[in-house]
């Protein structure tokens, strides 16, 4: 989905502008978000969860990581302090 996008804007600003590699990179990226929206519906039925529920849960995941790299690196700064 982001190669389409990404080039798409590349074809339109080299020169000389090639329009019709532009068009060909926009249906690449439609293609990649029809898949990706489809990877989700997909997601969300087999679980039985609505967006929000699935939404919840991946931020939730995520958070989770983000504290054990605060807690990883406020040890780290703790140990490097009393080194």
């Amino acid at each position: 989905m982001a190669t389409g996008a990404i080039w798409t804007r590349w074809c339109l600003i080299i020169k000389p502008k090639n329009i019709f590699l532009a068009t060909v990179n926009f249906f690449l990226f439609c293609v990649g978000a029809t898949q990706v929206t489809r990877i989700f519906v997909w997601r969300q039925s087999e679980e039985g969860k609505n967006a929000v529920a699935v939404a919840k849960e991946l931020t939730k995941e995520e958070g989770q990581v983000v504290e054990g790299v605060v807690k990883d690196t406020a040890d780290a700064a703790k140990q490097a302090v009393k080194a």
